[in-house]
C-alpha cells in the first residue's frame, strides 16, 4: 500500500509540474520568433513623461534584421488615444520622433536580450497607459508588417 501512494504522489507532481509549465509558456508573447516582455513602466511627473521598458528575445538560429515601423509604433491610454513617442532606444539604436526617422534596423542575435525604451512626452497625469502597440518587419514576407499589442498592467 505504501508504494500505491508513492506512485500517486509521483504522479500528482508530475502533472502538477506539467501544468504550471504549460500556463507560464501560454503567457509568453512571441511573434514571428521573438518573444517580447515588458521589463517596467512609469511616469516621471517631474518631466511629464510615460518611459516604457520593454525587452525582446529573438529564437531564430541565425541573425536577423529587426525592422521597426516608428510612426506605426504608439502607446494608447485608457481611453484607446493613440500617443507618438518621443524617443525609441532599442540596444544603442536611437530614433528622435522630430528626426522623422521612419524605420528602426537592429539586428537580433538568438537568445540574446535586448532592450527597447519608448517614452513618451507630455504625458497627462490623468493619462492611464493602457498598451504599446510595436510594428515591425515580418521575417518570412517583405514588405508585411505585424501588429504586436502589448499590455501595460501593474
Amino acid at each position: 500500500m505504501n508504494v500505491f501512494f508513492r506512485y500517486v504522489v509521483v504522479v500528482i507532481l508530475f502533472l502538477g509540474s506539467g501544468l504550471v509549465k504549460a500556463q507560464s509558456a501560454d503567457s509568453l508573447l512571441v511573434v514571428d520568433d521573438i518573444q517580447f516582455d515588458v521589463r517596467e513602466f512609469h511616469v516621471d511627473e517631474r518631466k511629464n513623461e510615460l518611459v516604457i521598458n520593454l525587452f525582446a528575445i529573438s529564437y531564430s538560429t541565425d541573425p536577423r534584421e529587426y525592422k521597426m515601423n516608428t510612426f506605426s509604433t504608439q502607446v494608447l491610454d485608457q481611453k484607446k488615444q493613440p500617443h507618438f513617442f518621443s524617443t525609441i532606444q532599442m540596444g544603442n539604436v536611437l530614433v528622435k520622433f522630430e528626426d522623422k526617422q521612419n524605420y528602426l534596423h537592429y539586428l537580433l542575435e538568438e537568445d540574446k536580450p535586448v532592450d527597447i525604451q519608448v517614452v513618451v512626452k507630455d504625458w497627462k497625469k490623468t493619462d492611464k497607459p493602457f498598451m504599446i502597440k510595436l510594428v515591425f518587419e515580418s521575417s518570412t514576407e517583405e514588405g508585411e508588417f505585424l501588429e504586436v499589442p502589448i499590455p501595460l498592467k501593474k
